[in-house]
């Protein structure tokens, strides 16, 4: 951190292109200089090359650049103007590089230069004493958007989104923008702080992932869960909670849809982060013919070596890294993106944790597991005819190691091709789009385990899965919007084909200019899938099993008129047929059995409430609030409760900005899930306890001349709640005992951004 710190500071004494002046610090935010610029404003509007004949003659030039402070960035169209008083002399924009050449009377003149979005700067120059060229460095007002989340079902209904300060400093999301859905509603986290999300009462298998279109099984790190990407690579992250758009499937519940960060087109940007258990780095540069660009961005985690220094007994450690180029080749626009991600987390019996797992997997010795996936994806747009058309090919592989077996860990590999193929062409009445999407998969398991009767699960296989889908919007009269769509999936998996039929639709009612009605239906379909996630682990069993699918249906009204709060209340049921585990309590389940898993009828219900006050404000954050029931049919006509069935789960995100100094809390309370207790006498529900947590964090942002620094402390659980996992019931006493942790995440770290 130290190294990182003098390499920027002897940065900032570097002197920028075109060498000349550097007058940045002149500033000046009082009150008066904010008057003084609305009495320019009340001049005749500017325009490049205006000057203004005060009657004094321009005997003199001021010639230099506008930069923006903290950056090597031009600040194009600020405009510069000199005045006398409130009569103005002189006044032009700057081009797009920044540069300015404006006449000026000679003498000292004051001098000052806005742009939207930059505090003023206010010197005073005299050009004929001083002809040499200035650098006028203009200061970024604070908390303006950089990234973006958006919270949506189809396209038709209103959209929350979560713009800059309100991912990168969300108290508990450790700097990560991905992480705030745990914040959002609808969202049950499983076992915190694992990144594994219970969506409206699915399991967490049931959501799908992707990034720039192209499926993931993740996009989270195993254990302390960032992304996969860098953050700054990262540009917007689009929830589905349900009711997701044609566009995409293969999925029973809600979806996660990640996109990337074009590559710098102006300029060399760089970024180094030194964290408490990890480091990254991001470097960005055009082509040299300004025809595109291209980035390359890694992560690393010294988190093993740090945990050696304290107990030899557990191990964790990830990495991941982007490759990234954009370029134009006459009609087209292509992009190639290759990345990766890797996992790996040992314990073994002795520790805190490892005594606790121990105790769910008494037949294993040392528990070990990795996770890793690669993709390599080509995408080319370009227009056709009135409307625009995106083919993309991609490659992958992925590989998991895992105790799934009884008696030895089994290594899973998979290999696939995903080719995507759409066309949109919008319309003053009606927009439409249509597509066509597949994926072949082989898998290759390193230890094959043949059993009749058993799941291909751990079985050399091959997957063909193809889809067909065809959308349309209908504009009414400004006010009404209805999207109808269809989807049909084709899955092909060890020999066995199953086919469905996805009708879905959504509709947007404007009652006033801040008031709407959403509703939207449809139904969806999945391959058998294990209750978690695991790369090289899905596509298996559908003669086993036959498809997942759900019907699902929502019904929101939101509204803008209480003053800088927005307020959207959202309803929703949805049905299921999903692969469940038949038997959560076994003590040596095994993965590969027949048995092991189940077709079971699913529903859930409930209430999602948001109230949100924008970053903008310098008190901001949001309320989510969530109330559901999400039950299963477990046989013999019982139904009970999901494992994932969290009653309760309330989040307030508070922030407030001093300067550049940000300040934020996160509370966040939910109701304990249900498990199953197996005692002498009968197996009953017992739901844990409730979990609360507060999460702290504070930054401030240093402006240097020509590079950023970001300084931050964040606690997660400040208030050390244990986590309760399971519960155990003692065959004598008829006690219960929890199984429960308790992982408290300090978080110092330092970003420098040039």
């Amino acid at each position: 951190m130290n190294a990182l710190l003098l390499i920027l500071v002897v940065a900032a004494q570097t002197p920028d292109a075109g060498s000349g002046v550097d007058l940045g610090t002149a500033v000046d935010t009082s009150d008066s200089a904010t008057d003084a610029v609305q009495t320019l404003d009340a001049s005749a509007e500017a325009t490049r090359e205006d000057v203004v004949d005060a009657g004094a003659p321009a005997s003199g030039r001021l010639r230099g650049r506008v930069l923006a402070k903290g950056s090597r960035g031009p600040v194009a169209s600020a405009k510069i103007e000199a005045a006398n008083g409130a009569s103005r002399i002189a006044a032009l924009e700057a081009d797009d590089e920044g540069g300015f050449d404006l006449p000026v009377p000679c003498g000292s003149q004051a001098l000052v230069v806005r742009a939207p979005g930059y505090e003023p700067l206010f010197i005073d120059r005299d050009a004929c004493a001083d002809p040499s060229p200035v650098v006028l460095r203009l200061v970024p007002r604070p908390n303006l958007p950089v990234y973006e989340t958006v919270v949506v079902a189809p396209n038709t209904v209103p959209k929350v989104a979560l713009r800059g300060p309100e991912l990168t400093t969300t108290p508990g999301a450790l700097g990560d923008p991905l992480r705030t859905i745990e914040s959002l509603p609808g969202v049950a986290a499983v076992a915190w702080p694992a990144p594994i999300y219970a969506i409206r009462g699915s399991n967490p298998g049931n959501t799908g992932y992707f990034l720039d279109d192209v499926q993931v099984p993740m996009l989270f790190h195993l254990a302390l869960g960032p992304a996969v990407i860098h953050p700054l690579l990262f540009e917007s992250m689009t929830f589905y909670p349900g009711g997701y758009p044609v566009s995409h499937g293969r999925y029973a519940a809600g979806l996660v849809a990640a996109r990337t960060r074009a590559p710098a087109t102006d300029r060399v940007h760089a970024s180094a982060e030194v964290r408490l258990y990890d480091a990254g780095a991001l470097v960005s540069s055009p082509w040299p013919d300004g025809n595109g660009g291209a980035a390359a961005g890694f992560r690393y985690s010294y988190t093993g070596a740090l945990l050696s220094l304290l107990r030899n007994d557990v191990s964790l450690s990830y990495w991941d890294y982007q490759l990234q180029a954009h370029r134009r080749m006459g009609r087209w626009q292509l992009s190639l993106f290759w990345f990766g991600s890797h996992d790996e987390l040992v314990y073994r019996p002795g520790s805190s944790l490892g005594s606790s797992m121990a105790s769910l997997n008494d037949q294993y010795q040392n528990q070990e597991y990795m996770l890793q996936f690669h993709r390599a994806s080509l995408r080319a747009s370009t227009g056709l005819g009135e409307g625009h058309v995106v083919a993309t090919i991609a490659l992958g592989t992925d590989r998991s190691k895992a105790p799934l077996a009884d008696v030895y860990p089994i290594t899973l590999r998979s290999y696939s091709i995903l080719p995507r193929l759409s066309y949109r062409r919008p319309g003053a009445v009606v927009d439409w789009e249509a597509g066509l999407d597949g994926q072949a998969q082989w898998f290759r398991p390193m230890s094959s385990v043949s059993e009749s009767g058993a799941s291909d699960l751990a079985r050399k296989r091959t997957a063909l899965l193809a889809a067909a889908h065809i959308a349309t919007s209908l504009h009414a009269g400004g006010r009404l919007t209805v999207t109808p769509g269809l989807r049909l999936d084709s899955y092909t998996i060890s020999g066995v084909t199953k086919t469905d039929i996805g009708p879905r639709i959504s509709a947007r009612l404007l009652l006033d200019s801040s008031t709407w009605l959403a509703a939207s239906g449809g139904r969806y379909s999945q391959a058998p899938s294990l209750t978690v996630q695991i790369p090289a682990a899905e596509n298996f069993g559908l003669g086993l099993y036959g498809l997942q699918t759900s019907w699902q249906g929502s019904l929101g009204i939101g509204s803008g008129h209480l003053r800088a709060v927005d307020v959207e209340v959202t309803g929703y049921i949805q049905r299921y047929v999903l692969t469940d585990l038949r038997d959560p309590t076994l003590v040596n389940p095994d993965p590969l059995a027949s048995d092991f898993l189940v077709r079971r009828d699913a529903r859930s219900y409930g209430v999602e409430v948001m109230i949100r006050r924008p970053a903008t404000a310098r008190l901001h954050g949001w309320l989510s609030y969530t109330l559901s029931q999400n039950q299963r049919a477990l046989g013999a006509g019982v139904i009970g409760p999901s494992d994932w069935d969290q009653r309760h789960i309330l989040n307030v995100v508070v922030g407030y900005r001093l300067g550049r100094t940000t300040l934020g809390a996160r509370g966040h309370l939910n109701t304990g899930r249900p498990v199953l207790v197996s005692g002498d006498q009968a197996e009953t529900f017992v739901r844990l306890p409730t979990f609360y947590q507060l999460d702290l964090r504070a930054e401030r942002t240093f402006l240097f001349d020509s590079f950023t620094l970001h300084a931050y402390i964040e606690l997660v659980n400040a208030t050390l709640t244990r986590a309760v996992l399971g519960l155990k019931q003692d065959p004598q006493t008829g006690d219960i005992s929890q199984t429960s942790y308790r992982v408290v995440l300090p978080s110092l770290g330092v970003r420098g951004e040039l």
